[in-house]
């Protein structure tokens, strides 16, 4: 299936419109909230991905608003019998998420925490408990997780936890036994709005590149277009990714590729224009093969949204937490793959150059 087309405009419209209504349930037996027993995937699991049609929005009175993880695509507050092993599979072709534990034995209501820091590695040993953390499943991977100790555990994805409310709860309790449907919890299914206003009334963002040009990605529709999101201040993977790209730039205009690479940073609170003009210049960035670009905080923010990138703020001194991601951009605006930045190499940019992959996304 064709994926959205990044012409922001209308990738913010799409992100953060109306989720399908979906058929929540959980454990009504425990007086957990929900009715009858949830159904598992057929290998026996659980789904995630980001609350759009594909899962939804459950707005459960007891639960709260939950979302984003699913067994079946038809149940959302979900229930296993302890010592079960389950599969953790990400749903989406083109986006990676997590399954991470924010809390054990919270009772209903639970407290959603606002900014939880939730880890983007994997840790728990692939027991479910309160230090929990499933680590990156890019698109269509896998984990097992054995669920050993009886409780209620309060669910996040360390990429969209924020921003899409990607957050639900598995209920470990005697008797929990997989049903072939699961029936809807007390409180119905709430499609969330649409924005008042409408998507023609949206300007595109715009960013400044390092001569000061201001554009938008669709002015860079025509050839392949790589992206990817840096801080100019991270002294971590950042500085990695932008040797990378700083060795794909100069093989792109070797070589003479119809392509162009993209720098953007993700934290326009710090990193002004000016900075990430510093920045392309410490690498001696060409804006003919390779942009690096900064902008106002709202359009920077806003493209950030439109690729689903996090980026949160440390705290007490603590380092920053990212999305280290490339996005590689077909030449009609279409995302033809997401790829780990933090293992991702020059030789791998351009094969993906090489072999046509990124010219049309199936």
């Amino acid at each position: 299936m064709k994926s959205p087309k990044l012409t922001i405009a209308l990738a913010i419209v799409a992100l953060g419109a109306a989720a399908a209504c979906t058929n929540g349930g959980g454990l009504g037996s425990i007086g957990s909230g929900g009715g009858g027993t949830p159904s598992p995937l057929p290998s026996g699991g659980i789904g995630v991905a980001i609350p759009t049609g594909k899962i939804g929005v459950e707005n459960d009175p007891v639960w709260g608003t939950i979302s984003g993880y699913t067994q079946e695509q038809t149940s959302q507050i979900m229930a296993f019998p302890p010592g079960a092993t389950v599969t953790i599979t990400n749903l989406s072709s083109t986006t990676p998420h997590t399954l991470n534990v924010i809390a054990v034995g919270a009772t209903p209501p639970p407290n959603w925490p606002t900014n939880p820091s939730l880890s983007f590695s994997p840790s728990g040993n692939g027991v479910l408990g309160a230090d929990y953390a499933s680590g990156s499943l890019n698109p269509g991977s896998s984990v097992k997780v054995k669920l050993s100790s009886p409780g209620i555990y309060l669910l996040g994805c360390a990429y969209h936890y924020i921003e899409f409310n990607m957050r639900d709860v598995i209920q470990v309790v005697a008797g929990a036994t997989p049903g072939p449907t699961a029936s809807p919890g007390p409180g119905g299914y709430a499609v969330a709005q649409r924005s008042a206003r409408p998507a023609q009334t949206r300007s595109e963002p715009h960013l400044i590149d390092q001569r000061g040009h201001r554009f938008t990605l669709s002015s860079l529709r025509g050839e392949p277009l790589i992206v990817t999101f840096v801080s100019a201040h991270c002294t971590d993977a950042c500085p990695l990714i932008n040797a990378q790209f700083a060795a794909a730039a100069q093989r792109i205009e070797h070589e003479r590729l119809a392509a162009r690479l993209l720098t953007i940073t993700l934290d326009p609170e710090h990193d002004s224009p000016q900075t990430m003009r510093g920045l392309a210049r410490r690498f001696d960035a060409d804006r003919r093969h390779w942009l690096v670009a900064g902008g106002s905080r709202s359009d920077v923010h806003a493209v950030m949204r439109a690729f689903g990138v996090i980026s949160i703020e440390g705290k007490h001194g603590s380092d920053d937490h990212h999305t280290t991601f490339i996005y590689a951009i077909d030449p009609n605006g279409d995302l033809a793959q997401t790829l780990l930045a933090s293992s991702t190499t020059q030789d791998e940019i351009l094969d993906g150059l090489h072999t046509g992959r990124w010219r049309t996304h199936a």
